[in-house]
C-alpha cells in the first residue's frame, strides 16, 4: 500500500482536475510535449473565445472593472473566461489547488441582476474574479499548506480580507498552490505537486505565493491575494514579470487565515496584492482598508488610505549590491538602465550603502523558527511525507531557541530596527534637497529566478520584512542572453550564497525569464511608496 501521504496527494490532485469540465481539457496531444514558455499556448489552445481572450488579456483590473460598470462585459462572462484560462492554466502548470467555478458564476450572475435592477454597483470590485493563496480560509474550500495532513481539510469560516473582498463585489473562484511548510521561495509540495513558471518550466515561478504568481502570469486571474513573511508575494511577482507590494504588516487583517505555527510574532507575515498594474494594486489595498479592519482585529493600525499624487520629481537611493550577494548581468543591466532613465527625467538618484544585510539574515533566520520547525517537521511526521528540498536547506543547523535566547534575538531585531531608520536618516547628508532619500530602489532578487529546488539567498527580499518596510515589485524587461553574458572575471565574496548564485547563471537557460527591482518605503508609509513609484513607472518603465 502506497504511504498515507501519497494517497491523501492522490485524491487532492483528482478532486481539482475533476472539478475542470470536460470541454475545458486540454488534448493530451498538447499535454505530451509542452514548450518552455507555454502563453503562447492560451491562444493556440482554440479552447478560449475571442471574447475570452479579449477580457484576460485586459491591461489590468481597472479596465476590467469600467468595462462591467457600462455593461459591455457582463460579470458572468468576465468571470467564465478566468474560469476557463485557470482551468487550462493550471493543466500546463499546475497552480490550483481548489476550485469553485460554479459558485462563483451563480455569484457574477447575481451581480449582474444587481446592477440591472439598480443601476448600481455592490461595491468597488463589482463582478471581479480573484484568486486567493492556499493559505486565505474561504468557506467551503480547501486549506492546506503544502502539508499532506491537511490535504483534505475544509475552511468552515471566510477569513476577514474574504469578507471584504466579497463586500466589495469580489468574486472568489479558485485557490492557489504554496509549498510545503509555507517557508520557501519556489512552490512545490509532495501533496500538490511542482508548480511551474509559465515562462521557464526550467525556472522557479517563486513562492510561497508560487501559485497566485504563475496564474497571474499566464493572466489566468486579473488580480492574486497572496501573502509575504520573506518575499512571498515579491519573488512570485518577480519571477513572473508582475506588479505587487508587501505593506507593512499591520495595514491588512490577517483574521481567520490560516498559519502553521501561531504565535511566531517577531516577523510578522503581510498580505498583498499581485496584479498587472500599480493602480490595481492601490485600489485593493484601500478598498480593504476603507473596510476598516481596525474594528474587527486590534493588531491593525487605524490608519485610513489617503492617496498621494506622484510627485514631479523624486529622490532616490540605490542599493545595487547587499554585499552577500551579487545581482546576476540580466538584473544589474536592468537597474542601472533604470537609474539612467530616471536622471534624464530630471530626478535624483544617490548611492545609498547597504546596512549590514548579511548581519540581518543571521537575526532572521531563527526568528522564523523559534522551534527549529518542530511543528513543521510533527506535521510531516503524521503521515510519513519527506521535507521539500528547499525547507529542508532553509532550517539546516537551526536550535530550538530557549526563552531567553528569543528574547536576545528579538532585542537584537528592534536594534537593527533602531539603527536602519538611523541609516537612512543619515542619507539627507548626500541628496540635494538635505531630505532624506524618498524611497529605496533595489534588485527584488539577486536572479531573475532560479532552477527547481536550489536554495535562493532572501536578503534581497527578507531585510524588509525584519524591518517591516513596505516594498513594491516593478517588472522592468526580461532576460537577453544575446546582451546579458556571464562575466568571466566575476570572484564571489563568499564560498556561499554568492558563490552558489554566481555558479547557477546561464544565459542560455534564464533567455526570456522576467526581470524585477523592488521599490521600498518606510513602515506604514504605503500610500507614499505608491506615490513614487507611479512616478518611477511613468519616466523609468512604461515610458
Amino acid at each position: 500500500m502506497a504511504p498515507m501521504w501519497q494517497q491523501k496527494s492522490e485524491e487532492a490532485r483528482g478532486a481539482v482536475l475533476a472539478k475542470i469540465p470536460k470541454e475545458w481539457l486540454l488534448p493530451a496531444s498538447i499535454l505530451s510535449s509542452l514548450p518552455l514558455d507555454v502563453n503562447p499556448l492560451f491562444k493556440s489552445c482554440g479552447l478560449l473565445s475571442d471574447q475570452d481572450l479579449e477580457i484576460t488579456d485586459a491591461d489590468d483590473v481597472t479596465k476590467i472593472l469600467e468595462r462591467i460598470r457600462s455593461k459591455e462585459w457582463s460579470a458572468k462572462d468576465v468571470t467564465i473566461a478566468f474560469c476557463k484560462r485557470a482551468a487550462i492554466a493550471h493543466q500546463l502548470v499546475n497552480c490550483l489547488m481548489d476550485i469553485d467555478f460554479e459558485g462563483a458564476i451563480k455569484r457574477a450572475s447575481e451581480l449582474d441582476d444587481h446592477l440591472a435592477k439598480t443601476g448600481q454597483v455592490v461595491g468597488p470590485l463589482h463582478g471581479l474574479p480573484v484568486s486567493l493563496k492556499d493559505l486565505t480560509a474561504v468557506k467551503g474550500m480547501r486549506y492546506s499548506i503544502g502539508f499532506a495532513v491537511w490535504g483534505d481539510c475544509k475552511s468552515d469560516n471566510d477569513a476577514w480580507i474574504v469578507q471584504s473582498l466579497r463586500k466589495a463585489g469580489a468574486v472568489v473562484y479558485v485557490k492557489t498552490t504554496m509549498p510545503q511548510t509555507g517557508m520557501a521561495l519556489e512552490t512545490t509540495s509532495n501533496l500538490w505537486g511542482r508548480t511551474l513558471n509559465p515562462f521557464n518550466s526550467k525556472l522557479s515561478p517563486g513562492g510561497s505565493s508560487g501559485g497566485e504568481g504563475a496564474l497571474v502570469g499566464c493572466h489566468g486571474s486579473p488580480i492574486g491575494i497572496a501573502t509575504d513573511i520573506g518575499g512571498s508575494i515579491r519573488a512570485p511577482a518577480a519571477f513572473n514579470g508582475l506588479y505587487s507590494i508587501k505593506p507593512s504588516s499591520r495595514r491588512c487583517s490577517y483574521l481567520g487565515s490560516i498559519v502553521p505555527v501561531p504565535g511566531q510574532i517577531a516577523i510578522p507575515s503581510a498580505i498583498g496584492p499581485v496584479g498587472r498594474s500599480l493602480r490595481d494594486l492601490e485600489l485593493i489595498c484601500k478598498t480593504w482598508t476603507d473596510d476598516e479592519p481596525w474594528r474587527m482585529d486590534p493588531s491593525i493600525v487605524p490608519k485610513p488610505w489617503i492617496k498621494q499624487d506622484p510627485p514631479r520629481k523624486v529622490t532616490i537611493g540605490v542599493i545595487a549590491f547587499d554585499e552577500v550577494v551579487m545581482p546576476h548581468p540580466p538584473v544589474q543591466r536592468a537597474l542601472r538602465e533604470t537609474i539612467e532613465k530616471l536622471k534624464a527625467a530630471g530626478h535624483e538618484v544617490v548611492e545609498m550603502k547597504p546596512y549590514k544585510h548579511g548581519y540581518s539574515w543571521e537575526i532572521t533566520r531563527p526568528l522564523y523558527f523559534p522551534t527549529a520547525a518542530r511543528q513543521h517537521k510533527e506535521f510531516l511526521a503524521q503521515t510519513g511525507e519527506p521535507m521539500i528540498p528547499g525547507a529542508e536547506k532553509l532550517i539546516a543547523g537551526l536550535k530550538e531557541l530557549s526563552v531567553p535566547e528569543l528574547m536576545s534575538l528579538q532585542a537584537e531585531q528592534v536594534a537593527y530596527q533602531v539603527a536602519y531608520l538611523k541609516h537612512w536618516e543619515s542619507t539627507a547628508s548626500i541628496t540635494s534637497t538635505g531630505k532624506p532619500v524618498d524611497a529605496i530602489l533595489t534588485p527584488s532578487s539577486a536572479c531573475a529566478s532560479y532552477p527547481h529546488d536550489w536554495l535562493l539567498w532572501w536578503g534581497y527580499f527578507s531585510v524588509w520584512n525584519l524591518l517591516n518596510y513596505p516594498a513594491i515589485t516593478l517588472p522592468v524587461g526580461k532576460v537577453d542572453k544575446n546582451i546579458d553574458k556571464a562575466d568571466p572575471t566575476y570572484k564571489p565574496v563568499n564560498d556561499t550564497w554568492d558563490k552558489e548564485n554566481y555558479e547557477i547563471y546561464d544565459p542560455e537557460l534564464f533567455h526570456g525569464a522576467p526581470i524585477s527591482l523592488q521599490l521600498v518605503g518606510r513602515y506604514l508609509e504605503e500610500e507614499k511608496l505608491f506615490a513614487v513609484a507611479e512616478t518611477i513607472d511613468r519616466d523609468a518603465i512604461r515610458k
